[in-house]
């Protein structure tokens, strides 16, 4: 009998059993359907094993995950949370870019979870009138579990994220979070002596979020090794060949490549990996045992050791082709707002700016052997920008692949001289700047001709990230939601951010296809060079980007040429996201041969 005693006291205080988060998270934690495209029981990834598992190791203090789009990062985060509310419980506070986000993911994501994890389940009070989970307690932003509390937070203002010390600190999608924000939210765990901070983001911009904080880390990278020469090797988008110069990662058969795009069913299913070290082919069928058989390198010898940072692509992402990979990049090659999604959220890289400033020295190489008001170009746009007592403007003529060549541009003192200059150049469209004193003016001038000109307004951003949106708006009451009159005008709200990068790397001739004629106007090239972005600290020590203007120069040709490029998109002009479907260009030349095999005598422009 003593000795039965004796056994019990001592499996009382005998020394925990510590299971690692890994298989703790396979054997308790379930996805559902509705969440994952691998639904059951939580399958970690091999390279999400060192990450989760880091959460136990008392020298780790600061977890940061820079990895790209379908990766599992979100699943590797909540799973680890989970682990640590279960196993180690403290009061956790988890940030989001929004109240709005973090309601949604919680009750979307977060409590199907606890719900599906018994552990987890295990540390909800109980009501004792229902005998159910406490629905009071449980709640969408705050859970208060039997040892602990979680509380989730948005990131719209500072009082959101001050309150009681905590021991966890969830950082999600730092990148959209302000860095004051951050700071005041690090104060939580200030004096602490144990505590976590997990913080993971898809890149923005290279200073003041996950990027620099990845750099802050250890910057661990995951080497896997090659299926044919079997030396250690990690995925990057671009690598260098044996001559040093710079190539794709990524090869496939260069018969695909037409004369007007790719024939990409060939690059489908000709697309392999290049090992960087012995150009050995590695196709998608041997990811999953390079995967298996990888681990995480420091790149950075000199971080701090509690500081463990991740970069992971979207190129290891077992649900994501090679191929799939090479067809989005072609396909967005040509669009900066494309570039720049593919950048971020597939290679989880920071956006750089080094295309913003430009010099104004080699301007002249943009001009090809034709002169001033020469009819170039499948399509003619008219972008206006309008001033108190004159009107700048550009006409540039598009091709159907996006080319686009200058054809007149300058500065005229009424609509009439507009209407002169429309027509002497055969335009087919127009787009003004609605905005400033003479709104009303110049909607009615607009409503005039409503039949090819829009109306426009220029955002800093539009909500989503979106490059433009159409609106139809009453002229005469600006009433945008169908009570003003029947007739109405396209009015084209344009993302400026989007349009001036991509007109920045035109005028670089980073991007091909943008063009002037013989001997532009300095003005012109004074105006489309005046624009540049400057590195400047505010006061509170951040590192921001800004965009400036050079004195004395103007930018309302550079304006002009924003809402011209804007509205060739809109049209349909070298649109990827239209390839499959015809272009309003398109449908333009047919309605165009259509009337001209209906009436021989007629001629046509598009014929």
């Amino acid at each position: 009998m003593a000795s039965l005693l004796d056994r019990e006291i001592g499996n009382l205080f005998a020394p925990r059993k510590l299971e690692p988060p890994v298989d703790w998270a396979f054997k308790n934690c379930v996805l559902r359907d509705n969440v994952s495209e691998l639904p059951g029981s939580l399958k970690v990834f091999p390279y999400a094993q060192e990450p989760l598992n880091s959460l136990i190791d008392p020298t780790v203090n600061k977890i940061t995950l820079c990895w790209g789009s379908q990766s599992s990062k979100t699943t590797t985060m909540y799973a680890g949370i989970g682990y640590l509310l279960s196993e180690f419980p403290k009061d956790t506070l988890w940030i989001m870019p929004s109240a709005e986000n973090a309601r949604n993911f919680s009750k979307g994501r977060w409590l199907p979870f606890i719900d599906d994890c018994k552990p987890l389940k295990d540390q909800c009070p109980i009501s004792a009138a229902s005998g159910r989970i406490d629905s009071d307690k449980i709640t969408n932003m705050r859970q208060e579990f039997l040892s602990c509390t979680l509380t989730f937070a948005g990131a719209g203002s500072e009082n959101n994220v001050k309150s009681a010390p905590v021991a966890y600190l969830v950082l999600d999608e730092i990148d959209e979070i302000d860095p004051d924000i951050r700071l005041a939210a690090l104060e939580r765990i200030k004096g602490r002596r144990e505590y976590k901070i997990i913080q993971t983001s898809t890149p923005k911009e290279e200073t003041g979020g996950i990027w620099e904080e990845f750099l802050y880390g250890d910057q661990r990278k995951y080497f896997m090794p090659c299926p044919h020469c079997g030396k250690f090797i990690d995925f990057s988008w671009r690598q260098k060949d044996k001559d040093g110069t710079s190539r794709y990662s990524v090869g496939f058969d260069e018969e695909s490549k037409l004369e007007e795009g790719y024939d990409f069913e060939l690059v489908a299913s000709s697309c392999y990996y290049r090992c960087q070290k012995c150009e050995g082919k590695i196709l998608d069928a041997h990811k999953p045992t390079m995967l298996k058989n990888g681990e995480w390198r420091a790149q950075n010898a000199n971080a701090p050791s509690s500081h463990r940072s991740y970069h992971l692509n979207s190129m290891y992402a077992p649900a994501i082709t090679f191929a799939s990979l090479m067809i989005s990049w072609l396909q967005v090659s040509s669009s900066m707002h494309g570039l720049r999604k593919f950048v971020q959220g597939n290679l989880a890289e920071p956006w750089k700016d080094d295309w913003a400033n430009q010099e104004q020295a080699d301007s002249n190489e943009l001009e090809l052997d034709y002169q001033q008001g020469d009819l170039r170009g499948d399509f003619r746009v008219m972008g206006v920008d309008t001033q108190t007592d004159s009107f700048w403007f550009v006409v540039r003529g598009f091709d159907r692949d996006g080319s686009s060549y200058l054809i007149d541009c300058g500065q005229v003192a009424s609509f009439g001289e507009l209407d002169i200059t429309y027509d002497l150049h055969k335009c087919h469209s127009a787009i003004i700047d609605c905005a400033g004193d003479r709104t009303g003016e110049i909607y009615e001038e607009v409503f005039r001709r409503r039949s090819k000109w829009f109306g426009s307004r220029g955002w800093k951003n539009l909500q989503g990230d979106q490059p433009y949106r159409l609106q139809m708006k009453d002229p005469f009451t600006g009433d945008a939601k169908g009570r003003g009159g029947r007739s109405k005008i396209r009015y084209l709200h344009v993302n400026k951010t989007i349009y001036e990068e991509e007109l920045a790397r035109l005028r670089a001739r980073q991007i091909s296809g943008f063009f002037t004629f013989t001997d532009t106007p300095q003005v012109y090239y004074d105006q489309l060079f005046s624009t540049y972005w400057t590195k400047e600290t505010d006061r509170s020590g951040h590192i921001k980007t800004v965009k400036k203007l050079k004195r004395s120069k103007g930018d309302h040709l550079w304006d002009c040429e924003i809402l011209a490029r804007a509205l060739s998109k809109f049209i349909g002009i070298a649109r990827v996201d239209r390839q499959d479907m015809p272009t309003m260009v398109d449908q333009k030349i047919e309605k165009k041969r259509d009337r001209s095999s209906r009436n021989r005598s007629s001629t046509s422009f598009w014929g």
